[in-house]
């Protein structure tokens, strides 16, 4: 017994560092634990993995206790080997396996295949029809109105408070009211009659629950930064109300507004871009054995693009560690639409995020009719109770501790 015990551990570790061998270069990895111990250190993760990066190149192999995962960091290889379907599948985990098998399928999680592009092409026009419908301005009009009327009378004037709860809620209802509907079934069944089959009311609910939750959550998430920022440079806060004041006034914004408030749109690229929810995105998987720079990258291999790094580093960014949505502004003081090849806070490639359209649709309007609903107030950062007040300094990619008051101008 003793004896078979031994060869197997000597046949797991041989195996383990064999596969090793054949991966892109990384920290030493422990049997059964990986890398998991360079977490131990006080610094935030996103300080260690900086570190790899700049130690082991654009392309390394990072472990999660015995399962192996490509980061890549380098812009040109994400958008060259991601534009190809060879690494288009998703690394399934337990609850991914929950959420996609044999029976239903989410657009998330699902695995590359026939079933995943037409639940795909599903979500992808819808967020498409969504994010230019007049039904979304009133939704999200109505909502910031009621969260700052619920704000003053909960919280009152001058009072600090942290807003992350109102914030939360608004964009609860705002998606709510864009993923519920027969609608996305019906425009899907018309649109692709091909792709029929695959959509079923379990696989259409999946994909509808993905869009609810996973924009929720980053929506608000970049909201947070949005109104820290905001608070933190009052600078930059009037420059924003008097945009607004100048092209929309005390009408309700609309999606053509983007077109004329080019500070508010390079204040949303900027913070999407210094303060991305997402850093990571979710782990691609090799379907097929594939070159990924110099290396083979096996099939089922994880393969995950690090987006924060890419959007926020000194080789493609100037000033890279510093908030200035100017860097989205050309000469003639306009929006640049044409974006920066390093701007990949959606992601990038075959899996990139269905949902962007409408995130900065949302964003937009949210964000120009909480200014028109606190113009009589200025937002300001409360300091005290040991709140890091500073953003450029956060541990965290979700700012959920800080507080602000509404105060009378």
């Amino acid at each position: 017994m003793a004896e078979s015990l031994i060869l197997l551990l000597s046949y797991l570790r041989t195996r383990f560092y064999h596969l090793r061998s054949k991966l892109p270069p990384g920290p030493h990895p422990l049997p059964l634990i990986g890398n998991i111990l360079l977490f131990k250190r006080k610094d935030h993760w996103d300080v260690v993995f900086r570190e790899l990066a700049k130690q082991y190149g654009p392309v390394f192999t990072f472990w999660f206790f015995n399962r192996p995962q490509v980061v890549v960091t380098d812009v040109e290889m994400a958008r060259e080997a991601f534009k190809k379907n060879d690494i288009a599948g998703r690394d399934m985990s337990y609850i991914a396996n929950l959420l996609s098998n044999d029976k239903h399928s989410d657009v998330v999680f699902a695995d590359y295949g026939h079933r995943w592009e037409a639940l795909r092409r599903v979500a992808h026009s819808a967020v498409q029809k969504y994010s230019i419908n007049e039904r979304l301005v009133s939704v999200a009009t109505d909502s910031v109105d009621r969260m700052v009327k619920a704000m003053l009378k909960r919280e009152g004037v001058g009072n600090a408070f942290n807003p992350k709860d109102y914030i939360y809620l608004l964009f609860l209802n705002i998606l709510a009211t864009s993923a519920f509907g027969q609608s996305a079934k019906n425009d899907a069944l018309r649109d692709g009659k091909e792709s029929a089959p695959y959509l079923t009311d379990a696989n259409l609910a999946m994909t509808v629950m993905d869009l609810f939750f996973a924009g929720t959550d980053t929506s608000q998430g970049t909201f947070q930064w949005l109104l820290l920022f905001i608070c933190y440079y009052p600078e930059m806060q009037k420059k924003l109300r008097q945009e607004i004041e100048s092209q929309i006034g005390d009408r309700m914004p609309t999606h053509e507004d983007r077109n004329r408030c080019h500070y508010v749109m390079a204040f949303i690229a900027e913070t999407l871009r210094f303060r991305n929810v997402a850093p990571t995105g979710l782990p691609h998987k090799a379907i097929v054995n594939t070159i990924l720079d110099k290396y083979t990258i096996p099939k089922n291999m994880s393969v995950i693009v690090y987006h924060g790094i890419i959007c926020r580093n000194d080789k493609d960014w100037q000033n890279d560690n510093k908030f200035k949505p100017e860097r989205f502004i050309n000469n003639e003081g306009q929006f640049i639409t044409t974006r920066p090849k390093a701007f990949i806070p959606f992601g990038v490639g075959r899996r990139v995020c269905p949902g962007e359209k409408l995130a900065i649709a949302d964003l937009f309007l949210v964000l120009v009719r909480f200014l028109q609903s606190t113009q009589d107030y200025e937002l300001v950062l409360d300091s005290h109770n040991g709140i890091e007040v500073d953003p450029n300094v956060s541990d965290t990619y979700y700012p959920c501790s800080y507080k602000i008051s509404l105060k009378q101008t």
